[in-house]
Formats: C-alpha cells, structure tokens, sequence
C-alpha cells in the first residue's frame, strides 16, 4: 500500500455506509483509483449496487478497466466491466456515411431507430434483410442505400449468457471490445447496453450521467435506480466548466444563415399575420451580426439587458406574444421537415427547428443563472452563458455516494461550492509521498510573459524564444515546453526557437484530431531520438496522458497560464464572488495553479520518477504553496549536470541540423549529419 491510499480506503469505506459525496485531492501516481475503486466494488457486489465510473477521456477509460481487470484477478471473482461511448464513435453501418458526420446524439439516435425496427421486422420475417452496401471507391456509401442493420441483428441472434461469460472472464477494455465486435460482426454500442444491467462496473463519459436526456437513457439499461448508484467522477476538476458549456445555449451566425437557405430551398412561407419566413431570419441575422459588430471588440461582449430582443420586436415591428406565435409556428415547420427528412431516410435535421426553439428559450435564461454574450471566438454568435453549475450536477445528490477525485482538485472547497455539494461533503487532501529529492522546482526571475509587456516590447518574442534554446540545451533528457496558448507558442516558434530545436520534435496543434494525436504522441515517446514536444498547458499534452519512467523528465512552463480574460470569465468571477466572497481565487487563481500542476505532473508518475519542472515567469512564487522548494533558476548546467548526472540523451542529435515541426502536429527527424 501506498502513502496515502489508506486514509483514501478509510474515508471510501466510511462513505459506504452513510453515502454522500467525498472530495480526493490526491497526486497523480498515489493509486487513487484503485484505492477507490476496490472497496467500491467489493460493496457493489454485496449490496447489489452499481459503480458509475465518469471519464473524461478514453485513455481514462482504459485505465481504469485495466485497474478492474486486476481486482477481479485478485478477488479470484469474475466480474462484468462495460465501457460506455458515444453512438457515433461505435456504428459500424454509418461510419463511412459522408451525411451523417457531424451529426447530433439525438439525429443519430433517429438513424438508428429507425434501422433497428427495420432489423427487427426483417426478423419475424416480414422483410428481408439486405446487407450493408459495399464502399465505392470514394470510400462513402449514401445513406439512402442502407436498410435495416446486419451489425444489430447479429447483436439480437447472438447469445447473451455466453458474451458475458467470456467478457467477465477477458475484461476487456473499450478498444478491446470494439475489435472483437468488428471481428464477429456485432453492433458494440447496441451490445453494450444489453450487457449493462448485467454490469458491476460501468465507465462512461460524463455526458452519459448529466445530459438530461441520454441519462434517462442509461437509467433504463442499468435497470436500478440512482439510490443504488455509486458515482466516481475522475479528473473532476473539469467538472465545473463541463456543466457551465453542457447548459449553455447559443445562437450562432451561421445557423441562422442555414435555417433561412432552408426555407428557401424548401418555399418560403408567411407567418400569421407576419413577415414571411425568410424575411423573418433576415431580420434575426441581421439583429445578430449588428449586435457582434457593435459590441464584441474583441473576444467577447456582456449584452444589455433585454437589446436582442427589442431590436427583433422593433424590426419585425410586433409583440413578444407574436413573436412566439411566429417561432412556434417555424419550430412546428421545422419539425415537420425533420420527420419528412426521416421518412426519406436522410438525416433528420432541421436549422429552422434548431434556431427557433433557441429564439424559444432565450426569454427564460436570465440571470443571475446566466450571462448573455455577443462573442466572435470562437464564432460569431449571440450566446446565454450558464454560470451556475449547481443546476446540471443536482443528480449527484441522488445516488447513493460519489467520489470526485483529481490530482488537481484543490482548493476543494471551490468544486464543493461550484457544484452545490453542500456542507456535509467530505474533504480529503492527500499529500504527495513522491521522494522531494526527486523533483525540483526552479523559475526564471529574469522573464516576463505579462501581456503588456510582449504587447510594449517588440523584441520579447525573440528573447524569449533565446531563453527557451539556453534553457533546451542545459537539459539532456526529454522535455515538454508547455504555451499559456497557441498563439504565443507559434509566434515563439516563428521568432527562432523552431529552427533551434534539435532532434525529432512534437508540436501539439489546435484542431489536430485526437486519434491522430495519441498515436504520433506514442510513437515520439518510444522514439529514443525524440527530444522536446511543445503544447499549450491546460490542453492535451499536458493532462491525461502519461509519461512514465524516462519518457518525460523535465517540463518548462512558459508563463502562468492564467485563464485568458473575456467578458464571460469576468461575470463567472462576479457570479461566485457574489455566492461565496472567492470568485478571483476561483476563477483566476485556482485554474492557473491547476494548469501548472497538471504540466509538471506530467513527469512524475510513480515513487521511481524524476524530473526538474521550470516555470519562465518571474510571477512564479505567488504559487511557491503548490511547487514546493522553488526557487531562482540560478545556473542551470551546474544544476541539471548534479542532478540527472552524465546522461546526455541529445548528445547524438546536439549537432545535427535542427528539427522542423510539421504542421501536421506529427514528429518531425532533422536531417542526417
């Protein structure tokens, strides 16, 4: 047992019996997870509850089937795991569909819907079956073409009893499952709802639990009621921010731009006693787009009160009754054109729908649950801003237990207020055990990365990137130099640290996809020519994925990575500086400190790792509390030499000609000597 996993054990076993939520702060690398998970299933099987496991991410998942798979072989007890994705990540009938990317959980859930009653009649012998189209050659089939679904139907002719058997005994992991569904022809979403009522152990991501509609859905699979549901939500510092965007309504441009091309392709038509359809989305573009311009300066603009809609009523030249009378009448258009859309078998979508019922709603978002924005990034649209994450994470309160866990959860107390937990949630702070002799935390007090002072001094950029090659070439080990944000670490690349930089050379980009990502960010790793990858803190590289033993072992931050300032992060400051007398520790403090421990965190994995974390930032001491020992970075050869010794991993690569990164985000050799 580790440091620290008993006072976890302690506190999970005591919530056992009288339920309620418990807040771990515990380092990453404490086995946190399986000092949670174990007892928690040893009680789910006694009691015949079941463990909701909340991810953020796959790789999340994945490890903790994997702390499963080794519980159950150490209980010598088989045990059922099932891991939850998303329809469209699993449908093997319309993943090469060109119609259905993009496509919502409820426009897919109609696809299948309707496929699957097709399936099923085909079933009784009231239609034959056709199989799936076979791919042209531009590697996408219509989705007219499709009929029924030979991957559900196999899921309904296979045998129940026998794949629980065998997935009890292998315990697979959701990448696992989905190769074995392939091979044998089976639906794995359809197959993973039948078999999780049979489940101890169910791990999804966090929308399955909290968005209103999919979780009335997962209800009915798990066959219980939240009273006997113990819920784990992991890395749940993301938590709060997830439920503020998941209950935020928006009203984009573009889509009232589509909703009006709809009408029109479709034939316009007059309102009661009002404009025509297409004269009436003019009029709401045009009320958008004017609101942007005059507003928003730059990110974003809080709205007056009530502007949006007296500039509609004194366009359209109505009342607010009418006005809902116009919007009900479009919403009911638009629904009728979603189910026309259904029966000719295309993707049951309608923009008209969509942006009338958000026109629907807009009166009711109100503060002070929301804040009503004009913003251009990351698109031009008018947007209500929930401020109140209390509202979506209620549900919490209704299961048995919860356990809320990250390495970065403090300060506790403001994810306990974020979510309305209440004062009787337990707090647990669980200290580090790693060795301090294995990890040293240094700043440089020479640099500033302050706005103002890269805006005033047209020279810092170059200065900075110099700074980053001395500080490269004084650590002989892999490195992470992690950006406050794209835009600073591409303007740093472009002022001479990337044609400085030696060897193979990661550089994470914005809209790189995920997939993508994780298998060239595998393959740097294991590289033993990879030296330095670049990412933003707060962003992919920098949380949730490992790097153990000598894949990492020293992280540069550049700069505090303090949240960038808009008018919608100023009014979620007010809002809980007016609901708990903290909004500048919760929202300004707390999350930069959470980005620097999440980038650091990254090299020290287990009780064996090392590394040197150093923040370029003279304002690094306002968080000396969560770097322990730090201190100036002094002369850095002296001390990188003292503490990783003679290694020099880049010595080979030191005097080739410097690496490029491609823009592609892929690793990148520089040339041969």
């Amino acid at each position: 047992m580790r440091p620290g996993q008993e006072s976890i054990l302690r506190e999970v076993n005591d919530l056992i019996g009288r339920g309620g939520p418990l807040l771990v702060n515990a380092p990453t690398g404490s086995g946190k997870t399986v000092a949670t998970l174990a007892p928690l299933l040893e009680h789910a099987m006694r009691a015949d509850h079941r463990v909701l496991y909340l991810v953020r991410t796959h790789a999340q998942e994945v490890q903790v089937l994997h702390e499963a798979r080794t519980i159950a072989h150490r209980l010598e007890q088989p045990l059922l795991a099932v891991g939850l994705q998303g329809r469209a990540g699993r449908c093997f009938l319309l993943e090469n569909v060109a119609e259905v990317k993009g496509a919502t959980a409820e426009e897919h859930g109609k696809l299948c819907a309707d496929r699957k009653r097709a399936t099923e009649r085909a079933l009784k012998g009231e239609q034959p079956l056709a199989p799936p189209t076979e791919l042209p050659e531009g590697g996408e089939i219509d989705l007219t073409d499709l009929d029924g679904c030979p991957y559900y139907a196999r899921v309904l002719q296979s045998d129940l009893d026998g794949l629980v058997e065998r997935f009890s005994a292998k315990l697979p992991n959701p990448t696992e499952f989905e190769a074995y569904c392939r091979e044998e022809n089976l639906c794995p979403y359809e197959l993973s709802k039948l078999l999780v009522p049979r489940a101890r152990l169910v791990t999804a991501p966090y929308a399955f639990f909290f968005h209103p509609h999919i979780r009335r859905s997962l209800f009915d699979w798990l066959a219980v009621g939240p009273e006997r549901i113990d819920l784990v939500v992991d890395e749940a510092h993301n938590l709060p921010n997830h439920l503020r965007e998941l209950t935020t309504v928006a009203l984009p441009q573009e889509s009232v731009r589509r909703a009006r091309a709809e009408v029109a392709e479709r034939g316009d038509f007059q309102l009661p006693e009002g404009p025509s359809a297409t004269r009436f989305f003019d009029i709401v573009g045009a009320a958008v787009e004017e609101l942007i311009q005059a507003l928003a300066r730059e990110d974003d603009a809080v709205l007056p009160p009530g502007v949006f809609e007296d500039a509609l009523l004194t366009a359209l030249g109505g009342t607010s009754h009418r006005l809902d009378t116009w919007l009900g009448a479009l919403a009911t258009w638009g629904e009728n054109l979603r189910e026309e859309r259904r029966r000719e078998r295309h993707l049951p979508r309608s923009w008209v729908h969509t942006v009338a019922l958000t026109l629907l709603s807009w009166p009711q978002l109100e503060p002070p649950a929301y804040v009503k924005l004009a913003t251009r990034l990351p698109r031009p649209a008018l947007e209500a801003y929930s401020l109140d994450a209390s509202v979506p994470a209620a549900p919490i309160l209704d299961c048995h237990l919860s356990v809320h866990m990250s390495g970065t959860l403090a300060p506790l107390e403001e994810y306990r207020d974020s979510l309305g937990l209440g004062a009787s949630a337990r707090l647990l702070d669980v200290p580090s055990h790693f060795p301090p002799e294995n990890r040293k935390f240094l700043y440089d007090p020479t640099v500033s990365t302050r706005y103002e002072d890269l805006r005033a001094d047209p020279r810092a950029i170059g200065r900075l990137a110099d700074r980053l090659v001395e500080i490269l070439q004084c650590l002989p080990v892999k490195t992470a130099v992690f950006f406050p944000s794209f835009e600073l670490m591409q303007r740093v690349l472009e002022a001479g640290l990337q044609s400085q930089l030696p060897g193979n050379v990661f550089i994470e980009y914005a809209k790189l996809p995920m997939g993508d990502l994780w298998r060239s960010i595998e393959g740097w790793k294991k590289d033993p020519e990879g030296t330095v990858l670049l990412g933003v803190a707060g962003g992919r590289l920098s949380e949730g994925i490992d790097y153990p033993n000598q894949e990492l072992e020293a992280v540069v931050v550049v700069g505090i990575p303090y949240p960038r300032p808009s008018a919608k992060h100023e009014a979620l400051r007010q809002f809980l500086d007016a609901a708990t007398g903290r909004g500048w520790e919760y929202t300004v403090e707390a999350p930069a400190a959470r980005a620097i421990l999440q980038a650091v965190g990254r090299m020290i994995r287990s009780e064996h790792d090392r590394g040197i974390a150093i923040v370029l930032d003279r304002r690094a001491p306002l968080f000396a509390k969560s770097l322990p020992g730090l201190e100036p970075i002094g002369h850095l050869a002296a001390t990188t030499h003292a503490f990783y010794g003679r290694r020099a991993r880049w010595s080979r690569t030191a005097s080739r000609s410097p690496g490029t990164g491609a823009p592609d985000g892929t690793t990148v050799p520089g040339p041969n000597p």
